[in-house]
Formats: C-alpha cells, structure tokens, sequence
C-alpha cells in the first residue's frame, strides 16, 4: 500500500516536443532518413530536460497509432486505446560505451532484479561486438520471467532491437526498440501483459549518458481493484526509473570487482 500511494501521484502531460518524437521514433525506425531527423530531435529535448525532475518523476505520452506501429507484429485483439504511455528520463554517470557494452549480454535480468526472475536474450541479427564498439544494430529475442506480487510471475516473450545514430552534433547515440507479439499470463490466467511497446534511448553527454525509458503498456492484474488510474500509471513510471538506476548501481558494482 506504501508503494501504491507513492506512486499515486497525477503526472503531467508529456510537451509535443517529447511525445511527437517518441512517436515518430517508434514509427519510423526502418527509415533511416527520418529515423535519425526523430532521433536528432529527440536528443536535443534530452539535452533540455533530461536532468529534470519532471522528466525523472514522468510524462504521460499519447497513445501510439496504428501507423506507429504498421512495421511490427501487435497481438490479436489488442487495442492501442487500453495502454498506458509514459516517459521518464535521467542521467547515468556512465558514458555510452559502457552502457553499449552490456546491453548485448545474454543474461539481462541484472537491469532490474526486483522485477525480472528471467530475461534471457538471444541475439538474432547483428554482432555483439560491433554494437559495442560503437557501429551497426543487433536485433534480439528475449524470454522473460516477470515478477509480481504475491509470488505471480508473467512469462511473456519480447522482441527488442538496437540501432545507433549518429546526432548532427557529432554525438553518438543509440535506440532500443521493442514489443510483444503474443500476451503473456500467469498460470492462473489472471495475471496478464497483454501489450508492451517501447523505446530506450542513450545519448551520449561528455562523460555521462542521458537516458530516456517509454513505455506504452496494457497489463493485467488481481490487484486492479486497488488501484487508480494515477497510481497505475505511476508504477510504470516507477518501473522505468528503476530501468535507468539499476543500470548504474549494476555498472557501478562492477567497476569495483
């Protein structure tokens, strides 16, 4: 109850800088012309707001369109009008090699453990070390064992691709992309993801990195009930900021190894 009523909190509407590029990101990822102007604007609102409080604590984001998503496999029966979209970003004291390092790892449950019991990753296109050197896309599947409470755990699969861009400033950057093409239950069947869609975004910012987590999310649970439309558009908020701070505890940790 702690953690819903913190959550609970109305967040504010993402500006149409923010959510018409996150739109047009998702949208136009297989048109690197238009992928990169998106990406390029993007990184230049990051650079703006990105150490905000406001981005940090979240915006909401509009629904995505069916024109958004043309290019990747939606579940059957999903309606973009259920979801949840919301945007949070924040520093990493880490530059974005390191963070390009470690996102091609076939173990990822180390990006958030109080969530993830399993994320297993499988590269399916492209090459690890080229992506970490700082050049090229990989594309991957991921097998997800997600946590809930009361002992429920959702497995679901997920697709999620990688692409860097070069910024017009002379910046690196890279995208994640992903989504679900079939929902994913508890054994109970009470327990559902039935969409998810995203981006990650990583901007390099001297030594540190700006990070920018979205989510679009229509999920299921037996704890609905409790919970009001702000408090449950804050716990994806509150899951997204876990994303970018278990990164750099993770990252931090192992610096010290």
């Amino acid at each position: 109850m702690v953690l819903l009523l913190g959550c609970a909190t109305a967040r504010q509407d993402a500006p149409p800088t923010l959510d018409d590029r996150t739109h047009a990101v998702y949208r136009t990822w297989e048109d690197d012309f238009p992928f990169t102007v998106a990406v390029d604007g993007l990184a230049a609102w990051m650079d703006d707001n990105g150490r905000s409080e406001e981005a940090w604590e979240g915006l909401r984001l509009t629904n995505l369109t069916p024109d958004d998503v043309l290019d990747v496999t939606v579940p059957d029966g999903a309606d973009l009008a259920d979801h949840v979209g919301i945007a949070n970003a924040g520093p990493s004291v880490f530059p974005i090699d390191v963070h390009a390092a470690v996102v091609t790892e076939a173990d990822q449950t180390w990006t958030d453990p109080s969530s993830f019991e399993v994320y297993d990753r499988t590269l399916i296109e492209g090459d690890a070390d080229t992506f970490s050197g700082g050049g090229s896309f990989f594309r991957s599947d991921n097998s997800i064992l997600k946590k809930g409470a009361f002992g429920v755990t959702i497995p679901y699969e997920l697709r999620k691709d990688y692409k860097w861009v070069a910024l017009s400033d002379g910046r690196g950057a890279f995208v994640a992309r992903h989504w679900i093409s079939e929902p994913g239950c508890s054994d109970n069947g009470k327990n559902c993801v039935h969409q998810t869609f995203g981006l990650d975004v990583f901007v390099e910012d001297g030594d540190e990195t700006l990070r920018l987590v979205t989510n679009w999310l229509f999920v299921e649970t037996q704890a609905d009930s409790l919970l009001t439309e702000d408090a449950r558009i804050g716990l994806v908020a509150k899951g997204n900021q876990d994303l970018i701070a278990m990164a750099d505890d993770e990252l931090e940790e192992r610096s010290t190894r």
